[in-house]
């Protein structure tokens, strides 16, 4: 037994001397990525865009609320004892046009919605992806000068939990998550605010990677 104890000893002592020879920093990057500027100009470059696309999308809908009142009238035309036979029978051709017209227009309604929100998903996706590549360039950059072997993202969320991957980091790790931010915000246009903007808008880039 004690030869066994040993053995794991001697197998594990490597393995601890270089763990215990590791400079480790922590980073907050959802943070990171909220105090970005890009992030915040992102969301307001979406929201716009998202903007546009509601009021398209609107228009056709107030088309097609106009051509149910002309199919409305119609209706009543063709229904109108008052007109001739032939009047009432051309009445009722113009609303089966119109009600054809009216389905045309509520597929085309339904294709462009789905079009459009695709289209802001996949924006939001890479915009995403090219946020977190500058926001990892810069960590690169910063951490090897800086002598450190490892950072270490202390806002991480297990994809399966939904808890925290790391539920505990001493403090007396260095946080380089103000530094960061700073690196990041160095070419932020005059004026640009580069402080927290609490949360995002709806539909914007989300908080965090």
């Amino acid at each position: 037994m004690n030869k066994l104890l040993l053995v794991c000893l001697l197998v594990f002592a490597p393995v601890s001397i270089a763990s215990a020879d590791l400079k480790v920093a922590v980073i907050d990057l959802g943070k990171a990525f909220e105090q970005y500027y890009k992030t915040k100009e992102e969301n307001t470059a979406l929201q716009e865009k998202k903007a546009g696309y509601q009021k398209e999308i609107q228009g056709y809908k107030d088309n097609f609320d106009r051509m149910i009142q002309e199919a409305d009238a119609l209706k009543k035309a063709s229904d109108d004892p008052t007109l001739s036979a032939q009047a009432r029978q051309d009445k009722a051709t113009a609303l089966n046009e119109k009600n054809q017209d009216l389905l045309n227009l509520k597929n085309e309604i339904e294709e462009r919605s789905t079009e459009r929100s695709h289209e802001l998903e996949e924006e939001l996706l890479q915009e995403h992806k090219a946020i977190v590549d500058d926001i990892s360039k810069v960590i690169n950059s910063y951490a090897g000068p800086q002598g450190y072997d490892l950072v270490v993202d202390k806002s991480s969320i297990s994809a399966g939990s939904g808890v925290p991957i790391f539920l505990y980091n001493s403090s007396k790790l260095v946080d380089i998550t103000a530094d960061i931010v700073t690196l990041l915000n160095k070419t932020a246009p005059a004026g640009g605010g580069t402080g927290s903007s609490g949360s995002a808008p709806s539909g914007a880039v989300p908080a965090g990677p």
